[in-house]
């Protein structure tokens, strides 16, 4: 049985599992989060959280594309 969490980006409900992907905002989920400041750069996603947040809060994922739409998401 998987343990879930929510993505700390866009809240999408995710896998507690080091490196799983937030389907909705592309978030590569580390488990240590709580480690970081908000505005500390995260060494595998290459952004801190504060950078990813703005980007899900304009409609993107963290690589800049459009967040998906859909029944399917968040």
């Amino acid at each position: 049985m998987s343990i879930i969490v929510k993505c700390p980006i866009c809240g999408t409900i995710i896998e507690d599992e080091p490196y799983t992907e937030c389907s909705y905002c592309g978030w590569g989920y580390t488990g240590v989060e709580v480690c970081y400041d908000l505005d500390e750069k995260e060494d595998y996603n290459l952004m801190s959280m504060d950078q990813a947040k703005e980007l899900v809060a304009k409609g993107l994922n963290i690589w800049g594309e459009p967040l998906p739409k859909g029944p399917e998401t968040k």
